[in-house]
């Protein structure tokens, strides 16, 4: 006799009300409906706060784990409503894939009557997931109905107002006024600007005067430093229209991960006003001027990230990301002498953190990389392959665990990380450190040197991200390779690989995409 069929209870809520199911009142359903049918339930996946129109399941916390590592673990998905689980049809096709393609998994609704593993119960879960969707829309319509009328007016939306204002009640909203004391803090530093001194300096300056931050007015002030005055925060400050009291909203920058603030513009195209201007429309242009006057061109944000290695090369003194730093001087000729080098983000003379700096290629790329070969380059790289329990017993003769029950199967792709990075860009190589854990904590020679810092599970790390590389290239190898630096190659070439000092553990890389 069979084992009974072993039921994952989802339950998701976006907003707790008095008129929605509480997540008990999902689960205790849910584990009577699985009662009724003798399945064992192994365990609940919770996920509040989280909107399924935004968050399709395998990117929701609880419910992804249980889709990736955990998956042999259990036969069917039971959620309470299937609005529960899905609200876009789109989502619920690729999950009725996931489920095909990872041992013919089940996905049951503990109080709607269909059957996903038929064709008419397909045909009924898509129409109702077609109305969750219609639903979700309507609503989404109706928030962006009302943010699009707040946006255009002159009441001012929530959060912290910008710096140099406050905010004041007014027939039951609230709206901005000029803050007096922010406010001749941004008048001065405008003026010093305007006059030639630099924004670091101005910084300085206000936190030995003590000067009030925006982290310390707002409250938000994490650093445990009072009067904390960063460069990048006061030049932000002094760059938004917001001074001219201008209302604007933040926008996604197309293929980057952080936004910009953008005027926002009533329906005659002219710019809303929330409250009268810090500074008058002559002194921002002048301000405007001088910024841009003064801003290298090197320093200004690229298409892909300047410093090599990034979020992988650590402070060995704080731990902090390292990053690259130019600084150009002017010569008597009037050319320019630029000087490129790898620091620590920390501020210049942190007692936390010694201030590492260093050379970019000579003691960073070269070694680093060599590092990377000599410990880890002669391990193979395996991908990942989901193996149902019916079609294991007739295919291996010695199984080393149990063939009665899903399981993971590991496979080698035929290629080494040597291999593999000696084809790649060094941007490449950096993200495929990242998905491994990988990371390296640089300290100058006289301290030590660097030292790797290699989880004994970056293989099977590696292998989760491996399927996505594969989905969006369409190979089982190496990535596409951007155009870029062809230092790697050399420096990887240079080396021959050893397995010396490779990390033990197991690794896969799923042969099935994610949903």
């Amino acid at each position: 006799m069979g084992r009974p069929p072993r039921a994952l209870i989802t339950v998701r809520l976006a907003v707790r009300t008095e008129s929605t199911t509480s997540p008990e009142r999902q689960i205790a359903e849910c584990k009577s409906f699985c009662e009724r049918r003798g399945w064992d339930v192994v365990g609940v996946a919770r996920d509040l706060s989280v909107s399924a129109t935004a968050v399709p399941p395998w990117k929701r916390p609880g419910l992804s784990r249980w889709l990736d590592d955990r998956a042999p673990e259990f036969d069917v998905i039971v959620f309470w409503r299937l609005d529960r689980f899905v609200r876009r049809v789109s989502d619920l096709h690729q999950m009725i894939t996931w489920a095909e393609r990872h041992g013919e998994k089940g996905l049951v609704s503990a109080t709607e009557p269909f059957d996903l593993t038929s064709a008419t119960g397909k045909a009924m879960a898509t129409m109702i997931a077609t109305f969750a969707q219609m639903e979700a829309h309507a609503a989404a319509e109706r928030v962006a109905s009302s943010r699009a009328h707040l946006l255009t007016s002159a009441r001012w939306g929530g959060s912290s107002p910008p710096f140099g204002y406050r905010t004041y009640a007014k027939d039951g909203a609230r709206y901005l006024e000029i803050n007096p004391t922010t406010a001749d803090i941004v008048r001065e530093a405008a003026r010093r600007v305007i006059d030639g001194e630099p924004v670091n300096a101005i910084c300085r300056d206000f936190e030995e005067r003590g000067v009030p931050s925006p982290a310390d007015t707002y409250q938000r002030n994490k650093s445990g430093k009072d009067f904390v005055w960063y460069p990048r925060t006061l030049k932000g400050i002094l760059t938004s229209p917001t001074l001219l009291g201008q209302k604007t909203r933040s926008e996604d920058v197309p293929g980057k991960k952080y936004k910009q603030r953008v005027l926002v513009h009533d329906q005659d195209g002219l710019p809303v006003r929330m409250a009268e201007g810090v500074l008058d429309q002559e002194t921002f242009d002048r301000l405007q001027d001088t910024l841009t006057d003064s801003a290298s061109p090197i320093l200004r944000r690229s298409a892909d990230p300047r410093t090599p290695l990034l979020n992988v090369i650590k402070c060995g003194g704080c731990g902090k990301n390292l990053q690259l730093h130019t600084t150009r001087k002017r010569r008597k000729d009037g050319t320019y002498r630029v000087t490129e080098r790898i620091r620590c983000l920390s501020r210049v003379g942190s007692p936390a953190c010694p201030g590492y700096v260093f050379r970019p290629e000579e003691e960073i790329i070269t070694p680093v990389l060599g590092m990377l070969v000599r410990a880890v380059g002669a391990t193979p790289v395996t991908r990942r392959e989901y193996v149902q329990r019916a079609k294991t017993s007739g295919e291996l003769k010695h199984p080393p665990f149990d063939v009665h029950e899903d399981h993971w199967q590991f496979v080698p792709v035929g290629t080494t990380f040597a291999e593999r990075w000696r084809s790649m860009e060094l941007t490449e190589i950096g993200k495929d450190l990242i998905r491994a854990g990988i990371t390296v904590r640089c300290h100058p020679a006289e301290r030590g040197g660097h030292v790797l810092e290699i989880p004994e599970d970056f293989r099977e790390r590696h292998a989760k991200s491996l399927a996505q590389s594969r989905s969006h290239d369409g190979r089982a190898g190496t990535p596409t390779a951007s155009p870029g630096d062809s230092r790697p190659r050399e420096a990887l070439s240079s080396r021959s690989p050893s397995r010396s000092n490779t990390p033990s553990g197991s690794a896969a890389t799923d042969q099935e995409p994610r949903p």
